[in-house]
């Protein structure tokens, strides 16, 4: 915090300076220089030596700072400017200034005192006689199916297929199909097409006088999916709703986009409301994957986790993301220790990689971001407080000098023939650099200066999980992993502004997991909506999520150097 305030700023005028002594002006100089300082050190942080994103960086200064391995988007909570208005919003209204005020002057007392009559409230629905919304597309249906009925609802007698039926009502379903392939031996014809199919529903009379009808599959969404119904009688068929949502989660496309896209390309008139309806169907398709997700993350050998802003609406709530070699699980909501547990299971024992939030310290075997702390260390270097720059320089260099001893270390592992010793670990070549930089940390811990008091707190705090890549150089340095996969919903949250309620928030959350689970084991993201979707409409257990490729399973071992 700065010593002085602007309220303070504002009441020393000269007036007051000259009223004053030499020694209550000595003390007010050396407050305002570290004032200065402070403020001198702020405007120099980017993304080299702070926590801020490169996208926070102007334009022509993006060039100019090279960004360390290991850079994150968001180390900490994203800061997000707040939007100015344009000229047109500050523009006064119509009607308004002086002129307006001249003619208000010269009316009546009685008609500038009249009150307005107050306006009839209208009844909440579409007037009665008014035109209605519905499809203006007329579709020609190629491809035909009819659902009879398997027994009668009274009696419980089995229909038999010779009984004739008649139809009660019918809906149409647009699916994705790739072109028809001729033989083997001829070219390939590559390419989809839409292809529209009625679905009809048979009605039977049985014996006893009873007509039975059959009726389509449908789940009524409750709770959490309140107005998130999921049937067979949908105009997308399952293939072009998991394009659908791949447009929108995976390639970042608005609504209209979206709609615009199948308009362009196949001819496809398509609301909004249907594209927003098909995602939220979708992701309650594949919410049972959630736990099968958890499961598989819980059995791995290496974890990273890192958190984001997300705003829902009014509220600030936050991105999280845990993944492995082969699997990522997103949830949003609040920061706090309950909700990672509730993400991660305490159960889980193995190498868990993250940056230096507290909630993340009660988990053993944890590994810490050196990318971070080098950051911070490149700012302490760089402040124009000659004593903590010449501080924050010597733990610069001995830090750098243990980074390199790592992937020399690593060097030595991977070119080694297979039977022979292991070279000593960088913790034992480099014990010197390494007994240098903690009694440096032990001699800042208490420094005014308050950055270097913080990185020297924190290699102290987190010295166990910062120094045991030392003792195996094969594991990761960097939470890379984790911010690679939050940077794709990083630049969605700034096209989007977040989500608006608590059903888009969960959406959003399951279908990237199952997005980004897919692409991390090389299979094929729509095909396994498309089953998730299928299975959901009607009625049956979610599928299984791709197998997990062998060599994902293998570099989990290697990190640990088996």
């Amino acid at each position: 915090m700065p010593n002085l305030s602007d309220h303070d700023i504002r009441q020393m005028d000269e007036a007051w300076q000259s009223a004053q002594s030499e020694s209550v002006v000595r003390s007010l100089l050396m407050r305002t220089l570290e004032d200065l300082r402070v403020a001198r050190d702020r405007l120099g942080q980017n993304s080299s030596n702070s926590s801020r994103p490169p996208g926070s960086m102007a334009p022509w200064q993006r060039n100019e700072t090279k960004v360390p391995s290991g850079d994150s988007q968001n180390e900490a909570q994203d800061r997000e400017d707040a939007g100015v208005g344009s000229a047109d919003e500050t523009r006064m209204p119509e009607g308004t200034g002086p002129h307006r005020d001249d003619e208000d002057a010269q009316a009546k007392p009685s008609e500038r005192t009249k009150a307005a009559p107050l306006p009839i409230p209208r009844r909440p629905g579409r007037a009665v006689g008014a035109p209605g919304h519905g499809r203006t597309q007329k579709l020609t249906p190629t491809h035909f199916e009819y659902k009879y009925p398997t027994h009668c609802a009274a009696c419980q007698r089995p229909f038999t297929q010779e009984r004739p039926g008649e139809a009660w009502t019918a809906w149409d379903t647009l699916e994705l199909r790739p072109l028809s392939a001729p033989k083997d031996s001829a070219p390939l014809h590559l390419g989809l097409h839409i292809e529209v199919k009625r679905h009809t529903l048979m009605q039977q009379r049985c014996p006893c006088g009873h007509h039975t009808r059959a009726r389509a599959q449908r789940d009524v969404g409750k709770d959490l999916w309140k107005g998130v119904d999921i049937g067979e009688q949908r105009l997308l068929g399952p293939r072009l709703a998991a394009a659908v949502v791949y447009l929108s989660q995976r390639m970042r496309l608005p609504r209209r986009k979206v709609q615009e896209l199948l308009y362009e390309l196949f001819g496809l008139e398509m609301s909004t409301a249907l594209i927003d309806q098909t995602l939220k169907q979708t992701a309650r398709s594949v919410e049972p994957l959630q736990d099968e997700l958890a499961q598989q993350l819980e059995a791995a050998v290496l974890v990273h986790a890192d958190e984001t802003s997300w705003p829902e609406s009014a509220l600030r709530l936050w991105l999280w993301v845990l993944c492995c070699s082969h699997t990522v699980l997103y949830v949003i909501g609040a920061r706090t220790k309950e909700m990672f547990d509730n993400a991660l299971s305490i159960r889980f024992m193995g190498l868990f990689m993250s940056d230096g939030y507290a909630a993340y310290r009660q988990r053993p075997n944890r590994l810490r971001c050196w990318a971070h702390l080098m950051r911070k260390l490149c700012g302490v270097s760089e402040s124009t407080d000659q004593r903590a720059a010449q501080a924050g320089k010597a733990m610069l260099e001995l830090f750098a000098a243990l980074m390199a001893g790592v992937y020399q270390a690593r060097e030595q592992l991977q070119a080694m023939p297979p039977g022979h010793d292991r070279p000593a670990p960088p913790v034992l070549t480099h014990a010197r650099q390494l007994g240098q930089l903690k009694a440096l940390c032990i001699t800042h811990r208490d420094a005014q200066h308050e950055a270097l008091r913080s990185i020297a707190r924190e290699f102290l705090n987190d010295w166990e999980a910062i120094m045991r890549v030392l003792s195996c150089p094969l594991l990761p340095l960097t939470n890379n992993a984790a911010e690679r996969q939050l940077r794709h919903w990083v630049i969605a949250r700034r096209i989007s502004y977040g989500t608006r309620n608590l059903i888009g928030s969960n959406s959003l959350a399951l279908l990237a997991s199952v997005i980004d689970t897919c692409r991390l084991r090389g299979a094929s993201v729509t095909d396994m909506l498309a089953k998730a979707i299928e299975a959901a409409r009607l009625g049956l257990p979610a599928p299984k999520l791709p197998p997990i490729p062998a060599h994902l399973l293998g570099h989990a071992g290697a990190l640990m150097g088996k």
